[in-house]
């Protein structure tokens, strides 16, 4: 696209946009009527609707999923509500899994130190070895029980594991734009 061409299709997407917001029927008919000559301003078009169109779903779900989860904790007081997180694994994170399932026959100075950790938003190390997590905590946070330490790789271990699932659920379960017909 020419810069004079894309500056046109710019400024016919504000106005499209501004006669959206007014709700200006005659205007959005115009453009649509210029649109059906012009591919160009047609795609920036149908791109600005996708655009709202996913916004308005994203915006819906999130409204869903909060009236959901109000009503489970109104009425389960006791169930969990598991939100899918997405990113990398945080010290915060692990430390969260832990105060939420905490092994047995932890010493008190192991959840005094998981306490810390709650709030730490450091990436957890991508070499998981045992001795590795156990070396970089401690130079990072300071020695703590060998117990301690296993369980927090275990824990962290079981983090990256449900992320990584939920990030490949999220891919394999996206909508697609459907295929044109005998395509």
């Amino acid at each position: 696209m020419t810069p004079q061409n894309r500056l046109r299709v710019s400024l016919a997407t504000a106005r499209y946009l501004d006669a959206l917001e007014r709700d200006d029927q005659a205007a959005l008919d115009t453009l649509w009527l210029q649109a059906a000559n012009d591919p160009e301003l047609l795609a920036a078009f149908r791109d600005i609707h996708a655009g709202l169109i996913e916004e308005h779903a994203r915006r819906n779900a999130t409204e869903v999923q909060n009236t959901v989860a109000s009503a489970v904790e109104e009425h389960m007081p006791g169930a969990e509500i598991v939100r899918p997180e997405i990113g990398p694994v945080t010290v915060a994170d692990v430390a969260a899994e832990l105060f939420r399932h905490p092994p047995a026959l932890l010493p008190a100075e192991a959840h005094a130190l998981n306490e810390r950790l709650r709030s730490v938003t450091d990436l957890v190390p991508a070499d998981l070895g045992l001795d590795a997590v156990a070396a970089w905590a401690e130079s990072k946070f300071g020695p703590g029980p060998a117990r301690y330490w296993a369980a927090f790789r275990q824990a962290a271990l079981k983090a990256r594991m449900r992320r990584s699932a939920d990030t490949e659920f999220r891919l394999a379960a996206r909508k697609t734009a459907p295929t044109p017909e005998g395509g």
